[in-house]
């Protein structure tokens, strides 16, 4: 599970409590459905076998699912584990102290400065295709919102524009068959047959259109922006146009071929058997629900849109650096010193690029460059969301569950009904009845429970699709945080400081480095989103940009902290340096008046003895060994 223990939370909240909660009554009426089923299994195996094995199949289908939702619901409603590490990196974290993080990322450092630097934004990528440029002229700031979003959003303006086709190319049809059965023979027949046939095509397409949509949040379209095509639009009005067609033909060579009792029996048994099927009914049922679903999804994308209010800006600052520091001292210090107390709940700052090569730069009037590219921690940011959007996802929530209890109700209610139609089935069987009264009594009311079996498909499918729909809006969260990207180069100069006095007397000697360097720092405060889901990977997702505003204070305060350092370290070694120079001046005061009163030793000086066996003892050693060196006056620094 992706929870690192620590003792400070990161307060993110969970924002599929409510949502959990109708869930499980959902789950808890259907498994109470599926236990009654199964309890109901004893009595009837006395009295109808067939009936016993149909409610042990449902009951445990109901079962099942009802546990699955309730569950999920349970799961949802319970503790969300969020660890210190959370939410995902927007690049690959190159930190030492840095995690094997698995999360996709959709930036990397050389896109993130370029953010910075162009003052533009990547995620909000340009639609392709002529249809997502016409959804996005329909909503022009769609562009601006995370890819999930504008993901489902294309999709369900490609359903409704292909079930707006279809239903015209339906109309068309039902005019071109009513003119062209008008005054034949057996045009009522063929229109009434015809007419039934396009509303069962209808009603099967409408279905497969809306029933099933994809999870919004799958890894797929989180990380890539879908492009929706003209293909199925173009399929979708070649059927409109050859199926009336195929329909027609076929139905011209049945009719035409068959014997004249035949069509004497189907005159006198369409229009009877006409109310059976109800394509009306559900037809309506389908456009009704396709509607509400573009309903509910068009209002919280509209809310959506004007949720966060879009820039992209950043502070910039540049200067030249002169100070007597090896260049290094420039990253490591910004990295480990500035950047570090600046940590959101002591959590380790992201570094997505920490490229320099001062390490070698140490030799004279060498050039050296490095480039940073730092995150603060970020942190939850409350965004106060309108009320069209918040009363829409709780009214959607309920809603798609509420279709879906009522779908498996409906379900219920059909089965039952099947029962009753296998029992009156066998008693005509038995008996033998007109076929008037069998059309009456068994084949109308068989084909009502068809069309309540489903009428109980479709509902459950709609109630699925709202479900996904609002989901995706209760599991956004935002989040706020600091950028800061630098970029130096310059050259380093190099001096041998030689400490001692006498010709004669052992000195040590240091190398001192200076640095003369040209910056360019940007920084901004980002605001990112990221969708969390209810299981192992809850804030495993990938990580959007959404809006950067410039950030004059924090850029002004990292910079000024570490030029601050770098005084106060240059002002040591001048401290070392003017240290070591009055010494050298005592050396010299005390040398001067050793040779005036003719006493060298009794000034701590070096005896013309000691002098002469230095002279007459070469000194071997290391690069940093203790040498002795001719006094030449003041050394350079």
């Amino acid at each position: 599970m992706a929870f690192e223990y620590g003792a400070k939370k990161l307060n993110i909240r969970n924002p599929f409590r409510f949502e959990g909660m109708v869930r499980s009554v959902r789950g808890l009426i259907v498994l109470a459905i599926g236990v009654y089923l199964l309890l109901q299994i004893q009595s009837l195996l006395q009295t109808d076998k067939t009936s016993a094995w149909i409610s042990l199949a449902l009951g445990g289908l109901y079962v099942a699912g009802g546990l699955k939702a309730l569950g999920g619901g349970l799961f949802q409603m319970m503790r969300f584990f969020v660890g210190r590490a959370a939410p995902a990196s927007l690049a690959k974290n190159v930190a030492r102290e840095a995690v094997n993080e698995a999360e996709p990322s959709l930036y990397d450092a050389r896109s993130l400065h370029n953010m910075m630097m162009s003052k533009s934004n990547p995620t909000f990528v340009e639609p392709k295709t002529w249809f997502a440029r016409a959804v996005h002229s329909i909503f022009p700031n769609l562009i601006v919102t995370p890819w999930p979003i504008r993901n489902m959003a294309q999709l369900v303006a490609m359903k409704l524009t292909k079930s707006l086709i279809a239903i015209a190319a339906y109309l068309v049809s039902s005019l071109v068959v009513y003119m062209v059965f008008a005054g034949t023979a057996g045009g009522g027949v063929g229109n009434t047959v015809l007419s039934l046939l396009m509303q069962a095509a209808l009603f099967i397409y409408l279905a497969a259109v809306w029933v099933k949509l994809p999870n919004p949040l799958s890894r797929g379209n989180m990380t890539r922006l879908n492009s929706a095509t003209s293909g199925g639009l173009a399929l979708v009005v070649i059927g409109a146009i050859v199926i009336p067609v195929l329909f027609s033909q076929g139905w011209t060579m049945f009719w035409e071929s068959a014997r004249s009792g035949v069509r004497a029996n189907l005159a006198e048994m369409v229009p009877q058997l006409a109310p059976m099927f109800h394509t009306g009914s559900l037809l309506v049922l389908a456009i009704v629900g396709g509607l509400v679903t573009v309903a509910i999804a068009t209002i919280m994308v509209k809310a959506r849109i004007g949720l966060v209010q879009i820039n992209t800006n950043s502070s910039e600052m540049n200067n030249s650096w002169r100070f007597d520091l090896h260049p290094r001292q420039i990253f490591t210090t910004l990295r480990d010193l500035v950047l570090m107390e600046r940590r959101q709940m002591e959590l380790p700052n992201r570094m997505y690029l920490d490229k320099n090569n001062t390490g070698d730069a140490n030799r004279d009037n060498e050039q050296f460059d490095g480039d940073m590219v730092v995150e603060i921690q970020p942190s939850v940011e409350e965004v106060a969301e309108p009320g069209s959007l918040r009363w829409t996802r709780i009214a959607g929530t309920i809603l798609g569950q509420v279709l879906m209890l009522a779908g498996a109700l409906l379900l219920w209610l059909g089965v039952e009904r099947t029962m009753g139609h296998v029992a009156m089935m066998s008693a005509f069987v038995q008996n033998g009845v007109s076929q008037e009264v069998f059309n009456e009594l068994f084949l109308i009311p068989a084909g009502g429970t068809v069309a309540i079996v489903f009428g109980a498909l479709l509902l459950m499918g709609f109630g699925r699709s709202i479900a996904r729909i609002c989901h995706l809006f209760w599991s956004e969260i935002f989040f706020k945080s600091n950028l800061f990207d630098l970029h130096c180069e310059g050259t380093v100069m190099r001096t041998t400081h030689f400490r001692g006095a006498d010709r004669h007397s052992a000195s040590s000697e240091q190398d001192m480095f200076a640095f003369d360097a040209t910056y360019f720092a940007l920084a901004t405060e980002a605001v990112s989103s990221t969708f969390a889901v209810s299981g192992q990977q809850n804030l495993e997702q990938p990580r959007y940009l959404l809006s950067l505003r410039g950030c004059d204070g924090f850029l002004n305060g990292v910079v000024g902290d570490l030029e601050d350092q770098f005084r106060r370290r240059n002002e040591e070694f001048r401290n070392e340096k003017r240290a070591d120079q009055d010494e050298r001046l005592d050396y010299i005061r005390r040398e001067q008046e050793a040779r005036r009163t003719g006493d060298m030793s009794a000034q701590g000086l070096v005896a013309p003895e000691a002098r002469a066996a230095l002279e007459e003892s070469p000194l071997e050693g290391s690069a940093d060994r203790e040498k002795v060196a001719r006094w030449e006056g003041e050394s350079s620094e």
